[in-house]
């Protein structure tokens, strides 16, 4: 279990990492709209398009090393109370019986959205740039099946705990 645990983790590592270098052509196009717009008054027709698109790529894909780190919203009024063994009760429920299920059903959802937007050619008409949608939508089909895989390594770990035999070495942030 623990080397399925590490795996799904390393996994969820290594693409939040390439999730971060999103920020930088995000950082980029914005910089040279910026300055296209207002030193040569000439505006872009593809930055504010791919800037949403980027921004959207990074929170999707983001969300499964957010898990990873415990860094998602909680409110623990009660919840920072329990043990260690009831806290990974309460989890493994949610996770398993709430969640994962939500996850698998919308990642099937997605992935269908995705398939007929490319298969149709779709298009994103926001502009006159005007890309394919279905890179965009892939993505998004891709970063919650992350959340979900990453669920299944929380599931894990919960079920490691319930069995006195946590698994101790996750990766942290």
């Amino acid at each position: 279990m623990k080397a399925i645990v590490t795996a799904i983790e390393r996994i969820t590592e290594s693409v939040g990492f390439l999730t971060a270098l999103v920020i930088i052509p995000l950082v980029l196009a914005t910089c040279y709209e910026v300055f296209s717009r207002y030193l040569f008054n000439a505006p872009t027709t593809w930055a504010f398009e791919l800037g949403y698109i980027l921004t959207g790529t990074h929170f999707l894909l983001g969300g499964a090393i957010t898990l990873l780190r415990g860094s998602h919203v909680r409110i623990d009024l009660l919840y920072a109370r329990f043990s260690p063994r009831a806290r990974a009760a309460v989890d493994m429920t949610l996770y398993l019986f709430l969640l994962l299920p939500f996850l698998v059903l919308l990642c099937d959802s997605l992935g269908e959205y995705a398939m007929r937007s490319f298969e149709s050619g779709e298009r994103t008409g926001q502009s006159s740039w005007n890309p394919p949608i279905w890179p965009f939508r892939a993505v998004i089909t891709f970063g919650f099946s992350m959340l979900a895989l990453q669920v299944a390594a929380e599931i894990l770990k919960c079920v490691a705990i319930l069995r006195g035999r946590p698994i101790t070495d996750q990766a942290e942030g």
